[in-house]
């Protein structure tokens, strides 16, 4: 090629990166960068203020400036105001707790969008990759002159934004469901996580679809810990006889204020994972009905502990003996009577700091971990009062070999309390006593290295954690303001 004409060639490029860039940065420069709104609190705003000052919601701008509780803003703080385009729409993700009888072809009609949709905003690896208590997004579109975060309107259900003074019974009453549906509905894991400005979903017609006489299923907490306790709740379009299996176990269920309630516990040593839990109902015809849904159990945390015992009481470790007095627990463990004398939170049983933990894996003097603690341990000076932590009936009062002087009490719908290595025992077999009555002393009985109070749970037949009972902000439907006990 000739010298000259590739010279040519090569000032011709440069010109036109030259033009080429120039006309780029012309264009940057001429294009004003979007505009952010920052607002600084001022002294008395709250973020309901704000949002609807500037014609947004409390979520939208709590979600813009990662705020972890609304109710806490402070004079001086700086707000990104979130934008919303002129004439434009917004797409939003609006959270969805699955339900039992969900699916997503249903979840998707009630939202008015596919099921292709759902499954690619949430990175579903099959439609069947949905379980109860699941949080999913739901995509949908807000046009410019709609309601930020409003949902669509569907027979039954509605958005109720939190007023000032609103508290979750006060809205409960106002819209007719219980403040268990709306913590549920909203997966809210503190009663008092309301705030005003809030936008709660009022649940009426859900999206799934159940086989009559089902109407609703509620399993709260969901997924639910290794150790701890979970409440199923259901309604039906009749009367019926019901009946639960989970963990291959029955769960019984008592009728009160027009729902049933079935209390299961969750042992310990139960695997992580998904467990299919099985509904029966027989009408008055004799009728049945079955259906199964999910529950999710997740890993606890639990320490371990070695244990050095006297010399004098390292014979009631004999599996003889254990096995004896298994059998003897064993005709009072599985007790369910349909009659509630409980509400939560239940009461501490005994003074004192807490010394072993309910799950703390257990070895003794130089064996391998093979037990774990199935209570609470509270230590105390020998005769302190041990009370009963709610209202219910003695039935087991006597002394036992490995657990000392032993005090069990039922207080329905298969909640059993047990108090061990007592030095005295207050009450007897049959009697009925209050939440707080004394019903024992601490003592140093049985397989026991010192004075304390060893505190066990019972939830049908399975030992649990007592110390989620005593939690004053369980959303239970038993909780103490919520329902009086029967």
């Amino acid at each position: 090629m000739d010298k000259s004409v590739s010279q040519r060639a090569t000032t011709l490029l440069i010109v036109t990166l030259l033009i080429v860039t120039s006309t780029a940065l012309a264009q940057a420069q001429s294009s004003e960068p979007p505009e952010t709104t920052v607002h600084t609190v001022q002294r008395g705003q709250t973020l309901l203020s704000i949002a609807q000052e500037y014609g947004t919601t409390v979520d939208a701008i709590t979600h813009a400036n990662g705020i972890a509780d609304p109710r806490r803003i402070y004079v001086g703080q700086r707000l990104v105001i979130p934008e919303r385009g002129e004439g434009s729409d917004t797409m939003e993700l609006v959270p969805y707790v699955v339900q039992a009888g969900d699916t997503v072809s249903s979840i998707a009609r009630h939202y008015g969008i596919t099921w292709q949709t759902l499954v690619h905003v949430n990175s579903l690896l099959s439609p069947n990759a949905i379980y109860p208590g699941l949080v999913i997004k739901v995509p949908r579109v807000a046009s410019s002159g709609e309601k930020p975060g409003a949902f669509p309107q569907t027979v039954g259900s509605m958005i109720y934004l939190v007023h000032p003074n609103d508290t979750l019974r006060r809205i409960a009453l106002r819209h007719n469901v219980s403040p268990w549906t709306l913590v549920v509905n909203n997966h809210m894991t503190d009663l008092a996580a309301i705030y005003p400005g809030r936008e709660l979903v009022v649940p009426g017609e859900g999206p799934g679809l159940l086989p009559a006489p089902f109407a609703s299923i509620e399993i709260q907490p969901l997924p639910v810990t290794q150790g701890t306790t979970m409440i199923i709740a259901v309604h039906t379009t009749e009367p019926v006889k019901l009946q639960g299996e989970l963990f291959d176990q029955d769960v019984h269920f008592a009728e009160e204020s027009g729902a049933y309630y079935g209390v299961a516990g969750v042992h310990v040593f139960t695997e992580p994972g998904l467990y299919k839990l099985t509904l029966t109902a027989w009408d008055s015809d004799g009728h049945s009905t079955a259906l199964t849904t999910e529950v999710v159990v997740r890993a606890g945390h639990f320490g371990y502990e070695r244990i050095d015992l006297p010399a004098d009481r390292a014979s009631l470790l004999d599996p003889a003996i254990i096995a004896t007095e298994r059998e003897r627990l064993d005709s009072v463990q599985y007790t369910f009577t349909p009659e509630r004398h409980w509400t939560t939170p239940f009461q501490r049983p005994c003074v004192g700091t807490i010394t072993a933990y309910y799950g703390t894996h257990r070895a003794y003097a130089a064996g391998p971990y093979t037990s774990y603690h199935t209570g609470v341990d509270f230590r105390a000076p020998t005769g302190t009062p041990v009370h009963a932590a709610a209202a219910g009936t003695v039935v087991l009062a006597e002394p036992l070999t490995v657990r000392g002087n032993v005090v069990f009490i039922d207080h329905g719908w298969g909640v059993l309390t047990g108090y061990w290595h007592l030095s005295s025992i207050e009450v007897e077999v049959g009697q009925y006593v209050e939440q707080g009555e004394v019903v024992a002393r601490v003592g140093n009985t049985g397989l026991s290295t010192g004075a304390h109070l060893h505190w066990e749970f019972w939830v049908g037949g399975v030992s649990v954690d007592g110390l989620q009972w005593l939690d004053e902000s369980l959303p239970w439907p038993m909780a103490g303001d919520l329902a009086t006990g029967g």
